[in-house]
């Protein structure tokens, strides 16, 4: 800024600029509550661990599953459409906050990461903490978030939300489920995959409460999950 020399076009200078700032302050928090890059609003909502944003931009919710809803000629998993309506509930003309975990994006290009409510709650542990949801780990999932959404889970369980009623109460195979420690996956006693877990690897669950309860979730394939009734 140029200033004429002077006492009085020095005070002239200094009230302007005291003037400036008193107002970039005074507007800069209404400036940033309205205009927060961070927040975002869901548009649609594919499932109960995915959803896409007003931008265009696909979430998957990270370290959770959800059951799947029907697709490609397969049918809708028992519990989806429960899970689904659930996560449009929480989500619906809401602003949250995305939080990235682990790679930015999945193999999909999804952005992979969490959403948070206004007051500061994950979506993805309210969906696992209502039993419409389960912990789902992987490699860059961070430790105290996989214990968080785990024990979500398990007091879930003991609390017999959700899908978790029906769930654990499926007849018991004839052999125990076969769990990989390396994947975190666990597979029906005659799924080939199961055959495959080196002994390095390989555990022994033999019922659905003790596989989910160690945070083992079940595998693409031979899933014991059931289809919706």
């Amino acid at each position: 800024m140029n200033c004429e020399t002077g006492r009085r076009a020095g005070g002239r200078c200094i009230a302007t600029l005291c003037l400036v700032l008193a107002l970039s302050w005074f507007c800069a928090p209404v400036l940033l509550a309205g205009m927060d890059p961070a927040l975002v609003r869901v548009d649609t909502v594919f499932d109960g661990d995915t959803c896409q944003l007003t931008d265009g931009r696909r979430v998957r919710l990270a370290g959770i599953d959800a059951p799947e809803m029907a697709h490609d000629g397969r049918p809708a998993q028992y519990y989806a459409g429960e899970a689904q309506a659930l996560l449009l509930r929480l989500t619906r003309g809401v602003s949250l906050r995305f939080v990235g975990v682990g790679p930015e994006r999945d193999r999909f290009d999804r952005l992979l990461g969490d959403l948070l409510l206004p007051d500061g709650t994950s979506v993805a542990a309210r969906l696992v903490g209502e039993g419409a949801a389960f912990f789902f780990w992987f490699d860059d999932l961070p430790q105290d978030l996989a214990e968080r959404l785990l024990s979500a889970q398990q007091r879930a369980m003991a609390a017999g939300r959700g899908a978790w009623p029906r769930l654990l109460a499926l007849p018991r195979p004839t052999a125990p489920y076969v769990g990989n420690t390396a994947s975190h996956r666990f597979h029906a006693p005659d799924c080939p995959d199961a055959a495959r877990i080196g002994r390095r690897n390989r555990v022994v669950l033999p019922t659905l409460t003790e596989a989910f309860g160690r945070g083992f979730a079940p595998a693409r394939d031979c899933t014991p999950w059931p289809v919706a009734p």
